[in-house]
């Protein structure tokens, strides 16, 4: 559907949550300026970065097109036979999947391979696959959790969410943290609203992992989640766990208390999602 609603720039949207820490970095040469980028400026940092397709071809966004007339034409095929990745102007979906591709480039471009195969293989005319359904969804809305206690992801995988951010808060940072991968995650936090729900990738890493550069355990998670894809180790959204971001210890703007988990509609027990 095509969009009739333009965005409006803000070089200060950084400030708004937490959701954009694992963008931060990436997102430093464009909080100058006063308006939108240019597809040229996005262009000077796919090539500064060395982005390429898992295809080995460079990544250098170009214009929306029209209608795809053959496969080749489509979405994921651009990206991935002719590294064109489309890109709407003065819009914040748009904007955050380049920062993404800057961030997480082998994640990227994983999806993309996965992607393309998945639709190249899939007859003409029928639905999206299981994989194809999780690759979309962990693209727009993922997040990769990451914590050095596997009981921690235990309580993840088990949805007791006051056992982790009322029990366990001061474990936020030192042995358990989110990184929030889905462009939409990131649109979204522009204007941050209780109901934020990624859907994720659960790693254990040694006790070390946290006392490292913070850059330093982005990349290994890029390198790890990228690999965990190309393995097949998620291949339906079964396979990926819903996690209410705004429940993490100061990412909500009100006070997290025992109230505030309470919201059994954001805060949702396993039960509820059978």
């Amino acid at each position: 559907m095509a969009r009739t609603i333009i965005d409006t720039w803000d070089p200060d949207y950084l400030k708004r949550s937490p959701i954009f820490d694992s963008i931060r970095a990436v997102c430093s040469p464009f909080l100058t300026l006063n308006t939108w980028p240019a597809l040229e400026q996005l262009s000077v940092e796919f090539k500064r970065k060395n982005i390429e397709s898992h295809n080995g071809v460079p990544i250098h966004p170009v214009g929306q097109g029209g209608r795809p007339e053959s496969f080749e034409d489509c979405y994921e095929s651009r990206i991935y036979i002719k590294g064109e990745l489309q890109t709407r102007l003065e819009n914040w979906h748009d904007f955050f999947n380049a920062m993404c591709w800057f961030q997480f480039p082998r994640i990227k471009s994983a999806l993309n391979a996965l992607h393309y195969e998945s639709s190249r293989a899939r007859r003409h005319g029928t639905n999206r696959g299981p994989l194809e359904n999780a690759i979309t969804l962990f693209d727009e809305c993922g997040a990769i959790i990451v914590s050095d206690d596997h009981s921690m992801l235990d309580l993840i995988r088990n949805h007791q969410w006051k056992d982790l951010f009322l029990d366990n808060q001061g474990a936020f940072g030192k042995h358990v943290q989110c990184y929030v991968f889905g462009h939409a995650m990131f649109e979204k936090a522009v204007t941050p609203y209780v109901g934020m729900t990624a859907h994720s990738v659960l790693l254990e890493q040694a006790p070390g992992f946290f006392q490292s550069d913070y850059s330093a355990q982005v990349a290994l998670i890029d390198q790890l989640v990228a690999d965990c894809w190309l393995n097949k180790a998620i291949v339906t959204t079964k396979d990926l766990h819903p996690f209410p971001l705004l429940g993490i210890p100061g990412w909500w703007k009100e006070n997290q208390d025992e109230g505030f988990y309470g919201n059994s509609e954001y805060f949702r027990g396993k039960s509820s999602l059978i």
